[in-house]
Formats: structure tokens, sequence, C-alpha cells
């Protein structure tokens, strides 16, 4: 029993270890501290913000915390002598934790005190999960949205391919016929009112090629040929086109006013063309008095690339500056009204704008209203190998106003053609005009006529139509190419004559195994050039 009473509590305690009994004491505190400072730093952070709602189950855990203190505050005033000494250590260990795990929670406090309750975290994963669903059916939206525009860029694409044909194949009858007229006999007023009549007939033609431009360009399908080019044979086919409309004004057109570079470029020179005559046909448009004038010079220049900088300048009655930022953007016009002066699509200037970018340049403009307008653009163009030698002198100068164009003399071929053409007008054109040629023609309406015909005539050459009812050229082509129908050569050379001018035709044509392409309105030049490929020249 002595053993036993030394083990008893201290108020009992006969004799106990001072050791043991301070190892109990410290550890009991310190483990008593660390309960109590928890719901302290509760209530603590409570009152330090406002904004922080105590759930009962802080209030739970606080009560727990604070219980356990107490527990060990109870024992310290008990003074219990522990059993052992593992006992004492483990309690030691024990105390050490309580403390590291207050020291690391109690910063944490104001964190947990503001999480919201858990109404509010269901409140938050449901607005979570609507959003979800929210986002999965913007995404379902954008697609079809996708697909639609995708479905409506196809349906452009084919209305303008239709209207393309729709509308060339009557223009190819209009200035074929007005071709074949100006090539008669005709008195004064005849003749004016004809030329008259083709100038309107382009101008619509002109209009249609615009649509189709902005409509390739859109696509990304308005590619530029690299080929070699001369400055001066450019200009006059600018002044020649333009000519006529200037000296009608009693206007002074100087294209170019000034010497150009003789230099043989690498560039697009359709496109280049196509940018001068709307801005020098704009120009003579709003000019009454005075003069056109267009500059030319080369502003810069490396091993692979010149850029040049052109400049068309004119006295007419000049743009405010109100209308002059929306002069380049499409369907825009300086005067919308029912009385403007100039009528037009709007659309010349934008892809003015859109050719010069693509090729490289900037396009800009200076106006002043009674004074005239400058437009100022550049564009970069690739030089030969050989681009450090000039042809003869380094510049020529053309006189202004003057035509350097001379009237070509009219090819004439032997031979015998097959016109493959559904529409009687531009059968009736086309015969002529091969008749014109020194060329004997026969006509089929479809392209099983053109297959039966073959069979029993020899001919040096077909042009053929793409659409057309019963066979259209393409499958004709086909059948011709394939050989398995008795009587037909062929190797016979196939020319397309197709209203269809949209990108990727003519590949879809050579594809088809015709020899080459051409497209309504006919150009005549074009026709003899293809003919000079196939048949004997007289």
């Amino acid at each position: 029993m002595n053993n036993v009473i030394e083990y008893l509590p201290h108020g009992f305690c006969i004799a106990w270890n001072p050791q043991l009994l301070a190892m109990h004491v410290i550890s009991d505190l310190l483990i008593a501290i660390a309960y109590f400072s928890i719901p302290i730093g509760i209530v603590y952070v409570a009152k330090k913000r406002p904004d922080a709602e105590l759930q009962p189950i802080y209030y739970l855990f606080a009560a727990f915390i604070l219980a356990c203190g107490v527990t060990h505050v109870m024992g310290i005033l008990t003074l219990w002598v522990p059993l052992y000494y593992t006992q004492g250590i483990t309690k030691i260990v024990t105390a050490l934790v309580s403390v590291a795990t207050a020291i690391y929670l109690l910063p944490k406090l104001k964190h947990i005190m503001a999480l919201p309750d858990l109404g509010k975290l269901t409140q938050i994963n449901t607005a979570l999960a609507q959003e979800i669903v929210s986002r999965r059916q913007s995404e379902v939206s954008l697609r079809q949205s996708q697909e639609l525009a995708l479905q409506a860029q196809k349906t452009q694409a084919a209305f303008l391919a239709n209207m393309s044909h729709e509308i060339r194949t009557p223009m190819n009858g209009v200035l074929g016929t007005l071709d074949l007229l100006l090539d008669t006999e005709l008195k004064p007023e005849q003749l004016q009112l004809a030329a008259a009549s083709k100038r309107s007939a382009a101008s619509l033609l002109s209009l249609l090629n615009d649509i189709l431009d902005i409509s390739k360009v859109e696509s990304g399908q308005l590619t530029l040929r690299h080929s070699p080019l001369e400055l001066a044979d450019v200009f006059a086919d600018v002044e020649a086109a333009l000519a006529f409309d200037a000296n009608s004004k009693g206007i002074e057109l100087q294209c170019p006013a000034e010497r150009v570079p003789n230099t043989i470029y690498l560039g697009d020179s359709v496109r280049m063309r196509q940018i001068l005559l709307n801005l020098v046909g704009n120009a003579i448009k709003f000019t009454d008095v005075g003069h056109v004038k267009v500059v030319c010079q080369e502003v810069s220049r490396t091993a692979q690339q010149a850029v040049l900088e052109f400049t068309v300048k004119d006295t007419g009655i000049g743009i405010a500056p109100e209308h002059q930022k929306n002069l380049f953007k499409r369907f825009t016009q300086v005067d919308n009204s029912s009385t403007r002066r100039a009528q037009g699509s709007g659309l010349g200037l934008a892809i003015v704008k859109e050719l010069v970018e693509l090729m490289g340049g900037k396009v800009r403009l200076h106006s002043e209203p009674g004074r005239g307008t400058e437009i100022v653009f550049s564009l970069k163009l690739g030089l030969p190998a050989d681009s450090g030698q000039m042809k003869g002198d380094e510049t020529i100068e053309t006189t202004p106003g003057t035509d350097t164009a001379t009237a070509p003399t009219v090819q004439q071929f032997h031979g015998k053609v097959l016109v493959v053409e559904d529409a009687a007008m531009n059968q009736m054109v086309v015969c002529k005009v091969l008749e014109r040629l020194g060329l004997a023609s026969k006509v089929a309406n479809n392209g099983q006529e053109a297959i039966d015909l073959l069979a029993q005539e020899q001919f040096d050459l077909v042009l053929m139509d793409g659409q057309m009812p019963v066979m259209d050229g393409y499958e004709a082509t086909a059948m011709i190419r394939s050989g398995s129908v008795p009587g037909i050569n062929p190797n016979i050379p196939v020319v397309a004559l197709t209203a269809h001018a949209m990108v990727g035709e003519d590949k879809k044509c050579l594809d088809a195994g015709m020899n080459d392409y051409l497209t309504k309105p006919l150009d005549r030049a074009k026709l003899i050039e293809v003919l000079g490929k196939y048949l004997q020249k007289a």
C-alpha cells in the first residue's frame, strides 16, 4: 500500500517525484492554452469581421475545444502524477502538437469564417450547373450559327455563280451584236448610237465584274498573277479606254503626265489596269473643267521588288471632309440622293482599296471641295533576276493625250468549228464572229447534239458551252475524250465558252478535258488568241 499511496493525488500524497510533477503541470498548461486560444480567436474574428457568419457548427467546435481545455486545467488543479514516465513524455508530445495546430489554425480563421453556409454552397453549385448547361447550349447555338453561316456563304456563292451565268449569257448577245453592227457601214448617227449602246453594255458588265470581285475577295479566292508587265502598256490601255469620255467632256487626260520607268516588273497587269480604270474613270466623271493627270514613280527598290507610287489628280468638284472617311467603303457614295450627278454601285473604290492592299500597298486621299481630288496609292511589284538592266533608255516619254495603241489586224483562219450553245442569240453572235475570221461553223443546241454531229462530220475545233439541257458541256467533253463513240476524234481541241466566271471554273473545264477556257461576253481578241493555238492561220 505504501507504493500505491505514492501515486495518489498531490493533496493526499506522502511522497512524489518533483520532475514528473513539473512535466505533468507544464504539459497540461500548454494544452489548455492552445485549446482556449481557438474559441477566443473565433470570437475575435467574428467581432472584427462583420460580414462573417457564425454558423452552429462553429459554436459546437468552440464548445468542444473549450471543454478539452477545461479538462486539462482540472488536471493541473488536481495535480495527478502520471503512473509512468512514458505517459508524461506522450503528454509533452501531445502538448507540442496542440500548440502547433493552434499556431497553424489561428491565421486561417478569417478565411474559415468567411465561408458561406451549406445553403449558399448549394446555391452556388446550382448556379454553376446552370452556367455549364448555358455554356453548352451556347456552344450548340454557336455551332449551328457557324453551320448556317457556311451554308449562307455556299448559297451566296451559288447565287452569284448562277446570276453571273444568267447575266453574262444575254450580255454576250448584246455586246457581240453591237460589235458586229459596228463592223458594218453605218451612218454617223447610227454609229454614235451603236457606240453609246456598247458603252452602256460594257458598264453593266463592269458592274457585274465588280460584284464578283468583291465576292472573291471575301472568300479569299481572288488570286494575283505574277507575270512580266510594262507600265507604258498599262497606261496606254487605260488612256485608250477612257479617252472618249474625257474628250466628250472637253477634259485633258494625261495618262501618264510624266515619264514612267521603262523597267520590266513582275505583277498583275490586269488588276493594275482595273485600279487605274476605276480611279481615272471616277476622276473624269466628277471633273467638268480642267484636266485629269496620272503620275507614276518608283520610290524604293530592293533586289527582289520595287515600290511604285501612282497619283491620280483631277481639277473636279472635290470631296467634303465629312464624306472622305466613307469613300472607300462598300456600297457608299458621296451623294446618295436621287438627283446625284453620277450613277454607280459604290463598289469601285472599295475594290480599289482591296486590290491595292492585296498587292502590298496603301491608298490615301487628299481633296478639297471645289479644288479637285488627289488619290495616291502604292504597289509592290516584283523584279526579274536581271532587273538591274533597263530596257533601252531609263525612261520613256508618252505624249499626253495621244493613243499609243494601234488597231490590231483581224486574223484569218482555215477550218470548221462546231459551236455547242443553247441560246439562239449567242449562236448567231459566235457564228458571225467566226465567219468574220474566215471560219465555217455549225451549231449544236446541247451536248448530245454535239456528240451526234461529231460522229457524222469532221470539225477542227469545238466551242463548248458548260450549262445546257439534255447533256451539259462537261459530260459531252468526257464522252469525246473517252473515245467510246465511233467516228469522233478524241483529240479534237475543245475550248470552253461559258458564262460561268467564278473562281475555279477554268480549272473545272480543264479537268473535264477541255483544252482552253473563254468566258462570255466573248472577247474577240482572246478568241483570236485561243484559235491561233489550234487552227491553221490563213
